[in-house]
């Protein structure tokens, strides 16, 4: 049964929210500064990146363009590496969340296709606004009310049951298999690397692709401008051949 809150508990909410108390607990060496300042950072890279661009998110997604991958998995490799190296010189300590497997399948699947759906993940619609992209502002509005009413409705009385299900707690694969992290590491990030040059080569392939199909047309274009028609009838249905392949070249590249 969903049940509302009244407006006076939201205001309540809204007051905790921003109390003093509760501001003060989150100053400090990891406070909200510290968040801004690696936001900025983060923000930086989105940007030159080009990943606040509609059309290279979605184009991920049909296969047409692996910016994303190509941006990502060096960072991810870099993140791996100094994370656990930090870890072990005794920087911080690394608390590793709680593996539920059904509702983290499921909602990963929605995660994914909402960003399919919308060209945007939180941060790059984040990014996208400040860069003056107004598509950016209703899969914001989207994020923050999906967040909102899932909080509000269904977390509750989910938490007992769906969010149980497939629980293994929060173990890593280091901890599973009882060896060295630095061995999972060091597969890990040839694997990124094997990922990342696979990736590159078919990026260069498609290029190759549609240079070649440029040519052609270039070289078709020719053939029609040297063989008029009018003086030589025998190249008519030649070059009507021709048009047609050319045709349905360009429906295949489209």
């Amino acid at each position: 049964m969903i049940e509302l809150i009244t407006f006076n508990e939201f205001l309540g909410r809204l007051a905790q929210t921003f109390d003093a108390s509760t501001i003060e607990a989150v100053k400090g060496p990891t406070s909200l500064y510290g968040g801004l300042i690696l936001g900025l950072l983060f923000g930086i890279v989105l940007q030159k990146a080009r990943l606040c661009k509609y059309d290279i998110v979605s184009g991920l997604f049909r296969l047409q363009d692996f910016t994303v991958f190509r941006v990502g998995t060096p960072i991810l490799m870099v993140s791996v590496v100094l994370i656990f190296i930090f870890k072990d010189t005794g920087v911080f300590e690394l608390h590793v969340p709680k593996t539920v497997i059904v509702p983290q399948i499921i909602g990963g699947l929605l995660f994914g296709a909402g960003i399919a759906i919308m060209g945007y993940c939180p941060g790059t619609a984040a990014g996208a606004l400040g860069e003056g992209s107004l598509d950016a502002i209703p899969s914001i509005l989207g994020m923050i009310s999906g967040a909102v009413l899932y909080a509000e409705f269904f977390h509750d009385s989910w938490e007992n049951t769906f969010l149980k299900w497939g629980a293994v707690g929060g173990k890593t694969f280091f901890e599973i298999l009882n060896i060295n992290h630095w061995y999972l590491i060091v597969l890990f990030l040839l694997m990124l690397t094997m990922f990342l040059i696979a990736t590159t080569m078919f990026d260069i392939f498609i290029v190759f692709l549609r240079r070649t199909f440029n040519l052609f047309m270039e070289l078709t274009d020719a053939l029609e401008e040297k063989v008029p028609p009018a003086t030589k009838p025998y190249a008519v249905s030649t070059l009507e051949t021709v048009r047609k392949f050319r045709q349905n070249l360009r429906d295949l590249f489209k």
